[in-house]
């Protein structure tokens, strides 16, 4: 069934990319497609999130308060809180201190918008953009924090495509954003995302013929993306990325599940 919403038209759409993290592309439709990136853009957060810990400007063990309420970054606006249906329940109480490492842990592995807006906060968009442009990642913003409908009244958005999310997650798994401490650091995180699309057919790690891998999801109301690397991170690793648009969520799931078995089975 078709799905519309805030970013969707209701009219289906899919593109992906699929390739080497060296940069040899296996298989590609629509890929420069320019979509609402939904939270897949929070992997341009953790980079710059593991940069200023390379830089020594953050500190994982730095405290941060745990809130749903946010400023807006329209002048005027001023404060909002997190909407509803996104509220992270995972998180503590408001006012309750936490270590960086735990924020950057809830923003990746259960893709929380509070978490997400905090880390924002501490490092800054300009840091995340700035991932995106050294990644090659051209097309795609972070333009601002999670739930800042006024910001996004005023045009700030989210945005990516196919080929974008495939470069930056390459980027990442190559060690070319980040130390190789940071880089490890990063690809553990994205490996114990509990929303497994593009990697839902893999074993568990540890399991027999488990293979290391790692994704960031990212959803809303008839948009549903994926992005994810396979195998040791690294140049051979397989980097797969697929946007939907315009599908009720059991067929978007079902098509990025497909997809992401048959890009492993063809590579």
């Amino acid at each position: 069934m078709v799905s519309t919403g805030t970013h969707s038209d209701g009219v289906p759409v899919v593109t992906y990319r699929v390739a080497r993290a060296s940069g040899q592309v296996l298989a590609a439709r629509d890929d420069d497609l320019d979509l609402y990136a939904a939270s897949t853009v929070k992997l341009a957060v953790l980079v710059a999130a593991a940069r200023a810990l390379d830089a020594g400007t953050a500190h994982l063990d730095d405290r941060l308060v745990a809130t749903r309420t946010f400023t807006s970054q329209v002048p005027g606006a001023g404060a909002y809180t997190i909407e509803p249906d996104d509220v992270d329940a995972g998180l503590p109480p408001d006012g309750t201190p936490m270590p960086l490492g735990d924020v950057v842990d809830r923003m990746v592995t259960v893709s929380s918008n509070e978490a997400t807006n905090m880390v924002i906060e501490h490092v800054g968009l300009d840091a995340a953009n700035q991932a995106l442009a050294d990644a090659g990642a051209t097309r795609s913003t972070v333009g601002r924090k999670y739930s800042d409908l006024a910001a996004e009244r005023a045009g700030a958005s989210h945005r990516t495509t196919a080929a974008d999310l495939c470069a930056l997650m390459s980027a990442v798994v190559t060690g070319r954003l980040a130390s190789p401490e940071r880089t490890a650091w990063m690809c553990a995180l994205l490996g114990r995302q509990t929303d497994r699309q593009l990697t839902a057919g893999l074993p568990a790690p540890g399991e027999p013929g488990s293979v290391p891998f790692g994704s960031k999801s990212g959803w809303v109301d008839g948009i549903r993306h994926d992005v994810a690397f396979v195998g040791e991170p690294g140049p051979d690793a397989l980097v797969v990325a697929v946007c939907t648009r315009g599908y009720d969520e059991p067929a978007a799931e079902e098509t990025l599940k497909a997809l992401g078995a048959l890009a492993r089975a063809l590579a």
